[in-house]
C-alpha cells in the first residue's frame, strides 16, 4: 500500500504538469501569433513607406543643392537611363576609398545613360568634402543630404540607390563600398 501512494501522487503531479504545460503552450502560441501578425503589419508598413520595392513610382523625386549652393533636382537628369545616388561622408574611410572607383565608373558610363549623384550630409565638413572632390577629380554632381532626400535616407554610409529619371527604384539598395568591377556589373545589368 505504501508503494501505490507515491506512484499515485507522482501520476497526479505528472498529469497536472502536463495540463499546465499544455495550457502554457496554447497561451504562448496565441502570444506568438499575435506578435507575428503585428511584426508582419509593421514590415508591410515600412516597406510601403521607405520605397524599398523596385519599380515603385515617383518616390525618389528630389530637389537639393550642390556643395556650392546651386539647385540640383531629379528632373535635371531626365535623359539618364540610370541615376546612381551614392550616400557618402568625408569621415568615412570606405566612402573615401570608393570615390575614385565611382569617378572611373562615371567616366566610362556617362555617355551610356548613367548619372552618378554623390550625396553627403556633414555640412560642418565642407572643406573636407571639397578636398576629397578635388583630390579624386570628381566630375559627377555632389549634393547635400537635405529634407527632400530624407524620403529615402541611408541607414549607413556608403549606401547606393539606383533610380530612373522618373524616380522609380531600379534595384535593391547597396549598403557598403564596391570596386569598379562590382559597380560595372550592376550598372551593366541595369542599363541592359
Amino acid at each position: 500500500m505504501k508503494r501505490t501512494k507515491p506512484v499515485k501522487v507522482l501520476a497526479i503531479l505528472c498529469a497536472a504538469m502536463m495540463l499546465l504545460f499544455a495550457a502554457s503552450c496554447d497561451k504562448l502560441k496565441q502570444l506568438y501569433n499575435g506578435i507575428k501578425d503585428e511584426i508582419d503589419d509593421l514590415a508591410n508598413q515600412i516597406q510601403e513607406e521607405d520605397g524599398s520595392d523596385a519599380g515603385k513610382r515617383g518616390t525618389y523625386d528630389f530637389v537639393s543643392h550642390d556643395i556650392d549652393g546651386n539647385e540640383v533636382k531629379l528632373a535635371d537628369f531626365a535623359s539618364a537611363k540610370v541615376i546612381m545616388l551614392n550616400y557618402w561622408e568625408p569621415w568615412c574611410p570606405p566612402c573615401i576609398r570608393e570615390l575614385p572607383e565611382l569617378e572611373k565608373l562615371y567616366e566610362a558610363y556617362k555617355d551610356k545613360g548613367l548619372v552618378i549623384v554623390g550625396v553627403f550630409e556633414s555640412t560642418d565638413m565642407d572643406a573636407d568634402a571639397r578636398r576629397l572632390i578635388s583630390q579624386n577629380g570628381l566630375t559627377y554632381p555632389i549634393v547635400r543630404y537635405e529634407d527632400a532626400l530624407k524620403n529615402y535616407s541611408a541607414s549607413a554610409v556608403p549606401t547606393t540607390l539606383f533610380v530612373d529619371a522618373s524616380g522609380n527604384l531600379l534595384a535593391k539598395e547597396v549598403v557598403g563600398a564596391n570596386d569598379y568591377d562590382g559597380w560595372k556589373a550592376l550598372v551593366d545589368s541595369l542599363l541592359g
